[in-house]
């Protein structure tokens, strides 16, 4: 016998040991569901199997530390191969294939490995899980990057063999953007590969290696492309009065010259406000400017501020930039309310609108956040005279009773000061209908649903219902956007017996809430046999753990089989690890510089979908990001500095619109305390999916 024969045998065994002592619990769809939901216990009651999402309350230990941290170890141990084996197929220019490493597959591992990380104590492992996530976006970003600039230069070459020189500066412009942004991507993708190599004490070394020699060679041919391409160009600037408010505005005056210091006339000077807020200026005859901007959102005290030139496209100049110092000091404000809502209830319409000003002089472009209660509503910015006008619909979690809406800047410490704005409303209660129905499947498994409305059939959406079973609560799910919700359930022997009935009871608690609470029962028949004495949790962590010692040991003995002889893989990878890393590649390959916005919006409605709203947001704002990465004219960090740059690319005012309503529903996702709404992460994948999907 072979040692490969042998080696199987022994396979076969492992596996043997591993399923029959979990009563043959195949490793299915339902066993993965298990092993990466979150059912919510109270002590042992539950086993939930949830199209909703649920909430951990005392998650039972199903298996020992030991056997979690051996698993746990070689669930990192595959992410960072994955990781790796993608920059492989970057520095070989398989680009589909470096994403596919890092998708699907790569993302079901790291849930396991989040879920297991759960079970142990400290949080060491959770920043572990987060560094490996950080790792998989920022090199998928960096993928996208690299592969649109390989598309771009291709496209740029054979402009420049046609003799189309206006197509090939527009798209070495872009390259030029797309080059700094790889340059970002390069080092913020490096900072990661280091935390991963400290957190998991293994070496990446050759991953950053890699890295770094594609991002080198990248940097070489733009530089032939620059040269080829652009004329240099020097931008001058002096303030002033090094001393301003927004009384005393900041006065800049400047030139800008190309290489021979000869003055270019009606270029486009932008002088740096702070946030999103900036003034624009066009050059005169002999290439000189001067700009005035009051400093409203920028912090007090030494501050820089950048004065920048950007060319269009066509243009045959590089940008440059100059910094100006100067000392901000604060000015008092007001935020006076004109119109507001003064009677409301739930999904009515909350309204606001005034003015921002300092002495009568309108505060224009300023951010303002708008409360109702204690409940943040949403934000706003004020127009050119420093007005404002916001509008709403009334969410549940706003207690009842009298409140005020209140009108506050979102920061502290800044140019501009002033104390909140406040007015009278009045928040009427609503009363609420809760209906509840199941079915039963078998080995006591049951499928509840129902809805909740308010008593004008108005649907309640994102809110928490409470599952009890025979005066216990078992789980808890929360209804969608059409105030639906669902839940399945496995009930074990202890909380209801094979082939009885039991009493299910739907809770919608609304305290602290204008919807009010709701209760509804019904009994159901339950049947089928008991599960014996390991429950289906258990067998499924089993499964699990016996999985990984069979690839592991799997590995070894195929690996010293290979050793002694036979035939190398040509990948220099061995048969076992062929098998479990396989990928499936794409069918669909496509130059489509959107691919990877396709990818983040299908990863947005399958978070959806799964009730995981927050990350629906973020990865349809992702794919807003990414659709658009190579068309902005400056590197941008946050959301609103990524917005102001899609307003200065000249982009069509409908694309603003939208590249503006994914962006405020992004940042009240991010920064609100508010959970998500399925409502809101289904708006924004609708305004992504026009944006990327028809070609915005």
């Amino acid at each position: 016998m072979s040692r490969s024969a042998a080696s199987l045998g022994l396979l076969t065994l492992l596996l043997v040991a591993t399923v029959l002592p979990a009563q043959a619990a195949a490793v299915s769809t339902s066993d993965v569901a298990r092993f990466s939901s979150q059912p919510e216990h109270v002590g042992t009651a539950s086993f939930a199997r949830n199209n909703s999402t649920v909430h951990h309350e005392n998650p039972d230990d199903v298996q020992s530390e030991g056997d979690v941290s051996e698993l746990e170890q070689w669930l990192s141990g595959r992410l960072s191969s994955q990781l790796g084996s993608s920059t492989v197929k970057i520095e070989q220019g398989q680009y589909e294939k470096a994403h596919s490493v890092l998708g699907d597959d790569y993302d079901d591992l790291l849930s396991k490995y989040v879920e297991v990380s759960r079970q142990t104590d400290g949080t060491a492992d959770d920043k572990t899980a987060k560094t490996i996530r950080d790792a998989q976006r920022s090199q998928r970003q960096y993928v996208s990057r690299v592969q649109r600039y390989r598309q771009l230069y291709d496209r740029y070459q054979r402009a420049k063999q046609n003799g189309n020189d206006e197509k090939a500066r527009t798209l070495a412009r872009k390259l030029e953007r797309l080059q700094k942004d790889i340059d970002r991507s390069s080092s913020n993708l490096t900072t990661n590969y280091n935390r991963l190599s400290n957190r998991t004490n293994t070496s990446t070394a050759g991953e950053m290696g890699r890295i770094r020699n594609v991002t080198q060679n990248i940097s070489s041919q733009q530089a032939t492309v620059r040269k080829a391409e652009f004329t240099q160009t020097n931008l001058t600037a002096t303030i002033r009065t090094p001393n301003v408010s927004f009384f005393d505005p900041i006065r800049v005056t400047g030139r800008l010259t190309d290489e021979n210091d000869t003055g270019l006339e009606n270029q486009s000077i932008w002088l740096r406000l702070g946030g999103n807020r900036s003034q624009r200026v066009r050059t005169s005859e002999n290439g000189s400017f001067s700009l005035v901007g009051r400093p409203a959102v920028v912090s007090r005290g030494n501050r820089s501020f950048r004065v920048e030139y950007h060319p269009t496209n066509g243009s045959i100049y590089l940008g440059s930039n100059a910094t100006v110092q100067a000392n901000v000091s604060r000015v008092a404000a007001m935020i006076d309310i004109s119109n507001h809502t003064r009677r409301v209830r739930y999904n009515d319409t909350v309204a606001v609108s005034g003015r921002v000003h300092a002495r009568q002089v309108g505060a224009t472009d300023v951010p303002l956040a708008v409360f109702l209660g204690g409940t943040r509503l949403g934000t706003t910015r004020t127009g050119p005279d420093g007005s404002f006008s916001f509008n709403t619909t009334l969410p549940a979690d706003v207690p009842a009773n009298s409140s005020a809406i209140r009108v506050a800047f979102p920061f502290r410490g800044r140019a501009l000061n002033a104390l909140n704005a406040t007015a009278p409303v009045v928040v009427e209660s609503s009363a609420t209908t809760l209906t509840l129905s199941g079915t039963t499947g078998k080995t006591r498994s049951v499928d509840l649903s129902g809805y909740l409305t308010t008593t004008t059939d108005t649907p309640v959406a994102d809110q928490r219902v409470s599952i009890l079973v025979n005066g216990t609560q078992v789980a808890s799910t929360r209804t969608d956007e059409n105030g639906t919700y669902r839940i399945s359930l496995v009930l074990p022997p202890s909380l209801v017996p094979a082939d009885s009935n039991a009493t299910f009871v739907a809770r919608f608690d609304g305290r602290g809430k204008n919807v009010e609470s709701a209760l509804t029962a019904t009994e159901i028949a339950v049947s089928g046999a008991d599960d014996g004495p390991l429950d289906s949790t258990t067998r499924g962590w089993l499964v699990s753990l016996g999985v990984a010692a069979l690839i592991t040991l799997g590995g070894f003995f195929l690996w010293r089989s290979d050793f002694g002889g036979g035939d190398a893989d040509p990948d220099g990878r061995d048969g076992m690890a062929t098998d479990v890393d396989a990928v499936t590649e794409s069918d669909d390959a496509t130059t489509d510089p959107s691919v990877s916005a396709a990818a983040f919006l299908d990863r947005a409605r399958s978070a959806r979908d799964a009730g995981e709203f927050e990350t629906a947001v973020e990865m349809g704002y992702a794919a807003t990001r990414d659709r658009f990465d190579a068309v902005v004219p400056t590197a941008t960090s946050t959301h609103w500095e990524f917005y102001n740059a899609c307003r200065e690319a000249d982009l069509a005012a409908e694309t603003l619109s939208t590249i503006a309503d994914v962006t405020e529903r992004y940042e009240r996702a991010a920064f609100a305390a508010n959970r998500v709404s399925s409502e809101t992460a289904t708006a924004v994948i609708d305004a992504a999916s026009t944006l990327v999907e028809d070609g915005a």
